[in-house]
């Protein structure tokens, strides 16, 4: 569990190289939590049996899936999430508002967008705060 001055992050994306680099990123961001999905079944666990700050979701996943599933189930909970994502099609109109981070991104732009979710989410009044 995430102590006062960590937060706790999930990740959905299928390329495992590049959740490994954000999950480096995080860390290095005082993360304390990660936690790292590919599919959304995994996603759907992982919210399921942690507590989450805020996620950043590669929209496009493998074997056809989206992120999009994951993304109406965190906006129901109340947890902030980013799109991370290389596809430059229309993301769905339910998501217009969502941070995107196009791919590639730099590590100093994934801060940023921590951030952002962290202060938008229910540690906005200062409780977490992004190192």
């Amino acid at each position: 569990m995430a102590t006062s001055s960590e937060f706790a992050i999930l990740i959905v994306e299928d390329q495992s190289l590049i959740a490994l680099g954000i999950e480096d990123a995080i860390r290095g961001s005082g993360g304390g939590l990660v936690g790292c999905a590919a599919r959304l079944s995994e996603a759907f666990a992982l919210i399921e049996t942690a507590s989450w700050d805020a996620a950043l979701l590669d929209i496009r996943l493998a074997n056809g899936e989206t992120a999009y599933p994951v993304a109406e189930r965190l906006r129901a909970m109340g947890i902030p999430f980013a799109f991370l994502t290389a596809w430059d099609g229309d993301i769905d109109a339910r998501y217009c508002d969502a941070p995107v981070l196009s791919k590639p991104f730099s590590e100093a732009e994934l801060q940023d967008c921590l951030r952002m979710l962290i202060g938008s989410g229910r540690y906005a009044a200062g409780e977490r705060q992004v190192a």
